[in-house]
């Protein structure tokens, strides 16, 4: 059961006084609407009081009606992203008629003064909208629009919309998509990717499991908009941390229009690769091939319903990419000999014979290297016999690193739907309804997800997730407006294999007899996974550990917002329930998993993996205790007041409140624990299986209180029965803890404050500034994932040195482990963001905006091991290992609290800051041209970039741990633009075909490289810190960095200014001291329409990523390589560059649209 969130009395009056206003008949989206604002006013300028007012949505006829204030002026609020007609009627003045006013998402649009004209109602004074960019004069937020002419005509080669946010200053992209379902990752103010907050139609659509994978994916051409808050934002925002991505879809219209599309890559149409040309390599298999439709109207029936086309519309796309590739492969697998225990002709890398040794007559090889048929076991000759014979046996091609080559058939097609309806009964009703819905499939037998590494069966791995939004807005008299919208998301997630395929890997049909000491995480019966270590390139046995899949994900979202216009304030408040589900599996192994690898210390072992495995003997064997389920709950509840308060007729104020209440995650079962420092009872510590001697002198394990003996590989094992084995492990809601193993925080107070000053009246040049205060959330993954089914909910032992005929009669050891323990008290992330700006409208339609933008976050979590090897522990004599010439015992035995290894506890004790410089000019779409540039000049710094990354806590935390973010760029510069060409005046048909119609658009990029730090290796290994837990940095003489001028691919910073670090130090390095090689991209587009009739066009598209193919190199190789013999660097490519960035790539479309 979740706990009770509402015990603070001041949230119990806010949720019930949310609640009355909920109650009334009422429904929207999550603010994705925006408002028109202005001033009806006569010639010299004095307010006129009761104009009537009226708005038409040009594109499906809804109309709203409303009258001028005391002050003149007026507010339209909720309202859908569009093309609007406003007029103004009084008695005395003419009426007032503006057309072509283009409001974008979640914009507060003001259009100023509005002068009537003295004269009778029946004249009229029409003026039309040139378009252009807008000064924003009623707003403090720092945010953007990507305009439908942006979203259809700007390059996006996989599609995705999320990487048109690149085109934003602030924003950092490190990677972006190739396709629908791979991912553009990217920063935004400095915050974590996982602080974006992305929508669809209000609907959030990001991954609660990890924190930024897009769970709801829609096509380029079923999006209208893309409205990007970035910093400052509204207390009507929330949710996360960080960017709020508003992705619209489009919505029907009262004309029908529609469009179908092919987009096809090939590698016929893209360049080669820098590193294939240099080493003569042909260009590698590139396809994808788009197939795209949508259509859009009125529904009507003729003379019986909606007969003016103002009140039904609807909206159908869709996509799909079929997807067939072909994996290839190279892998050892056991020969026919082999399997038959006959290893005459079994050979190493050198071609020298493998000399297969009986353990059981004191090592002596096998008579001919054959090992005699009543030796075999079958339950280990029934694995190999799993494996197919070889198919290729050339060694001089080979080498002798594999001796089998498959080709694995991929089908991995995906497609995206989407519908829309709205409703506009009348003019104080609107209804929408939006369905979503993304398929990905993969069925393949090898190279994709959940599959082994050859072709062991064939599967199929799909997710089709899938939501429903419903939005309603209920305009209650001219000054109140109410919003409701409801959402559902949902993402079933699934393995499915045929049965035979299922048949052919079940312990029964293989032969494989021997049982489980868990049978019950094995439900199906499936063999166990198998390695076989020394085996180069070695085929496995290999069950991915949440087999057979099944996810399924649950996201239920509500929200209400009431909107009251008073004089010169916009009064608003809401709240928002969200309430998550997620169920699924943990990767853990239960089928069993055998190690049949080599190993000198292991008294069974047979010289080779595959005799190891027919003669019956193993490594190790390790089995999980039981099914590890996760069925996690979490969500939150977050109220807002705020005010839009029109201070003077220049100034405005933006100020509110957000309330967050978020839930810890849960688990159903209370299937979580965690490490409790102050639960651990040193009286009761558990010790561990010692190094001994026997009466050969052979390494042996000891049991420290009875003296039992055990294999050399069980030193270090947990001893049985001594001390608790769990000691300070905490079970969810057990023992006075919380069942989250977290404190709720209560409400979470998030102040708003902004700014906008029209400088000098004339809406041209605004001064905006502004404060906020957001908190994040806790993911699944990166928070409950690690703490559920730890020990003791479930365990996995050791069997170590075994034979399989007498497996289930053998005795598992529990060896310390890596746990996570989580800080009770829970403090959210947070972050702070503010900003101060100046926008100016230069002409053309161009608005400037130049500005400083910064963000600090706070409490952001990180892991740190409260358990590591103390530094120099391995040099202290005490701790040196006497069953051996020399060296330490083994780390278990040097960390301060014993029977754990690592103890990695997640707090929210991180930092991060970011400052910039934010450039951007902006003209929208008019007169056939739309462009914008950006650039960032910014510096990130943190401690981690991540929620799962870990802090060492062995050194000076800010000294080692601080430094740039990985994400950090100093520069960023994006200029994106479309361009109708004019066309000559030619009289000629043909010629007016041939040269009218062509439009060109691009993004053209320029950033800085991302900061690299310098590590190292040697080339045999050197125990620098004496620490299991903390290796030492490189050792820098001078200053690395390169002067361009100097950097060629070979050197591209001063190596020879690093050195060794000395043992007993830990070197000098900072976190990062280089940066890597910076993007300068050129993508361009050039579009032909073909008219064939009055409203149907044919359109042609080549689209060109990395246009001149200039060759970007994204890698080098910053990782020096030493001699400790000599202190000589080795690595030949230490400097030299790695990798690039893809090489001109085309894709060519056809376009049929109406």
């Amino acid at each position: 059961m979740l706990a009770r969130p509402f015990t603070n009395p001041f949230a119990r009056f806010f949720v019930a006084v949310l609640a009355c206003l909920a109650a009334t008949p009422s429904f929207h989206a999550q603010i994705v609407t925006g408002s028109i604002s202005g001033s009806i006013v006569d010639p010299s300028g004095m307010a006129v009081v009761g104009a009537d007012v009226r708005l038409v949505q040009e594109s499906t006829g809804a109309t709203r009606a409303t009258r001028s204030d005391e002050r003149g002026d007026f507010v339209f609020s909720g309202l859908d992203p569009g093309t609007y007609t406003l007029t103004a009627t009084v008695t005395g003045f003419k009426k007032y008629e503006r057309k072509g006013i283009s409001l974008a998402t979640g914009e507060r649009l003001p259009l100023g003064n509005i002068a009537l004209e003295i004269g009778a109602l029946t004249e009229t004074v029409s003026v039309t909208d040139r378009g252009g960019a807008v000064v924003q004069t009623q707003s403090a937020e720092r945010a953007d629009v990507v305009t439908s002419v942006q979203v259809d005509r700007l390059l996006l080669r996989g599609r995705n919309v999320k990487d048109l946010v690149g085109l934003l200053p602030g924003v950092v992209v490190v990677s972006e998509a190739e396709d629908l379902s791979s991912e553009s990752n990217f920063n935004v103010m400095g915050n974590r990717r996982t602080f974006n907050n992305i929508s669809v139609d209000g609907m959030p659509a990001t991954d609660m499991g990890n924190g930024y994978m897009l769970k709801l994916t829609v096509s380029q051409d079923a999006v209208s908009e893309v409205k990007i808050l970035i910093s400052n934002y509204q207390a009507e925002y929330g949710r996360m941390a960080g960017s709020n991505i508003q992705i619209v879809t489009k919505s029907g219209t009262k004309e029908f229009h529609g469009l179908a599309s092919y987009f096809k890559r090939h590698e016929q149409f893209i360049a080669n690769d820098f590193f294939n040309n240099q080493q003569g390599v042909r260009k590698p298999r590139y396809r994808y091939n788009t197939w795209t439709y949508n259509i859009g109207g009125p529904v009507f029936i003729p003379g019986k319903f909606n007969t003016t086309r103002d009140k039904l519309f609807f909206f159908w796309h869709q996509e799909f990419w079929p997807s067939k590739v072909a994996t290839t492969g190279q892998r050892t697998v056991p020969t026919a000999l082999e399997k038959q225990g006959n290893f005459s002709a079994s050979v190493d890398l050198n071609d020298k014979l493998i000399v297969v040794k009986d353990p059981y007559s004191g090592g002596a090889p096998f008579p001919g290297n054959v090992i005699p048929s009543a030796r075999i076991d079958r339950n280990g000759q029934a694995l190999l016999r799993m494996f197919p014979d070889p198919n290729f046996l050339d060694r001089t091609i080979s080498r002798g690193q594999y001796n089998y080559v498959f080709v694995s058939d991929n089908d991995m097609p995906k497609s995206t739907s989407t519908l829309r309806l709205d409703y506009n009964p009348n003019s104080s009703n609107f209804v929408a309804v939006g369905c979503s819905a993304f398929s990905e499939d993969q069925t393949c037998s090898s190279g994709c997800a959940q599959t082994a590494n050859w072709p062991q069966r064939r599967q199929t791995w799909w997710s089709h997730p899938k939501s429903l939004t419903t939005r309603y807005t209920k305009i209650l008299s001219p000054s109140l407006l109410n919003e409701f919208s409801f959402g559902f998301l949902s993402q079933p997630a699934e393995n499915s294999i045929k049965e035979e395929e299922l048949r052919r890997n079940l312990r029964e049909t293989v032969g494989f007899q021997i049982g489980q000491f868990y049978p019950q995480a094995n439900p199906y019966k499936v063999v166990p996974n198998a390695s076989f270590g020394g085996v180069p390139n070695a085929a496995a046995i290999s069950f991915e550990g949440r087999f057979p899949l099944w996810n399924r994900y649950h996201l239920f979202n509500w929200q209400n917002n009431l909107t009251l216009h008073r004089s010169a304030h916009t009064f608003k408040a809401g709240v928002y329930i969200e309430t998550f589900f997620r169920h699924q599996k943990k990767a853990v192994p239960f089928n069993g998993s055998f190690d049949f690898g080599r190993n000198v210390n292991n008294p069974y072992d047979t010289n080779y993996a595959y005799s190891n495995a027919i003669l019956g003997v193993f490594n190790s064997y390790t089995e999980i205790s039981g099914p590890a389920w996760m069925r996690q709950r979490t969500g939150g509840r977050e109220f807002f007041v705020q005010d839009n308060w029109r201070l003077t007729r220049r100034l405005v104020l933006d100020y509110g409140l957000r309330m967050y209440y978020t839930l810890p995650i849960t688990e159903r079962d209370n299937f979580m624990a965690g490490f409790v420092a102050d639960h651990y009872d040193w009286a009761k510590a558990p010790q561990l299986i010692r190094p001994g001697l026997d009466a050969q002198r052979r390494r042996i394990g000891v049991h420290p209180v009875t003296g039992q003996t055990y294999f050399v590989a069980q030193i270090g094992a947990i001893a049985p029965g001594v001390g608790n084995p769990f000691n300070g492990m905490v079970v969810a809601g057990e023992g006075g803890y919380p069942r989250a193993l977290i404190k709720t925080r209560g409400i979470q107070w998030a102040p708003r404050l902004g700014f906008a000053y029209d400088v000098f009246g004339d809406g041209k040049t605004a001064v905006r500034g502004g404060f906020g205060l957001f908190y994040n959330r806790f993911f699944t993954e990166g928070f409950a994932g690690p703490l559920t089914g730890q020990p003791p909910l479930l365990q996995t032992p050791v069997v170590s040195f075994g034979e399989l005929k007498s497996l289930l009669s053998s005795t598992g050891l529990n060896f310390p482990s890596n746990v996570v323990g989580a800080d009770v008290e829970g403090y959210l992330p947070t972050v702070m963001n503010f900003s101060l700006s100046v926008q100016r409208d230069i002409g053309y339609g161009t608005v400037l905006d130049v500005g400083y933008g910064g963000s600090l976050g706070r409490h952001l979590l990180w892991q740190r091991d409260i358990n590591p090897v103390p530094l120099g522990a391995n040099f202290d004599p005490k701790n040196a290992d006497p069953t051996l010439a020399s060296g330490p015992l083994p780390s278990a035995f040097l960390r301060p609290i014993p029977g754990y290894n690592a103890i990695n506890i997640i707090e929210g004790a991180s930092s991060s800051n970011y400052h910039s410089l934010q450039v951007q000019a902006k003209r929208r779409f008019t007169s056939g041209l739309q462009f914008g540039a950006a650039w960032t000049w910014s510096k990130t710094m943190d401690f981690n970039d991540a929620d799962s990354d870990s802090v060492s806590a062995l050194v000076p935390l800010r000294v080692w741990n601080y430094g740039l973010a990985s994400y950090d760029r100093t520069h960023v510069l994006k200029i994106n633009y479309v361009w109708d060409v004019p066309a000559p005046r030619v009289t000629h048909v043909l010629l007016r075909h041939l040269t009218g119609g062509w439009q060109l658009s691009g993004i053209t990029s320029f950033v800085s490289g991302a900061p690299l730090g310098v590590g190292f290796s040697t080339t045999t290994p050197v125990d620098i810190t004496g620490s299991a837990s903390q290796g030492a940095r490189i050792v820098v003489l001078g200053n690395p960095v390169l002067p361009k001028s100097q950097r060629t691919f070979y050197r591209n910073f001063r190596t020879e200014v690093f050195r060794l670090p000395a043992v007993g130090s830990l070197g000098n390095a900072a976190k990062t001291l280089i940066r890597g090689p910076g993007v300068n991209n050129w993508d361009m587009a050039v579009f032909k329409d073909f008219p064939l009739r009055e409203r149907v066009r044919l359109q042609f598209r080549c689209e060109l990523y990395n246009t001149f193919n200039h060759t970007q190199f994204s890698g080098l190789d910053a990782s020096a390589r030493f001699d400790p013999r000599t202190g000589e660097q080795v690595n030949m490519r230490f400097g030299q560059f790695t990798s690039a960035r893809p090489p001109r790539i085309i894709q060519l479309a056809l376009r049929l649209s109406f």
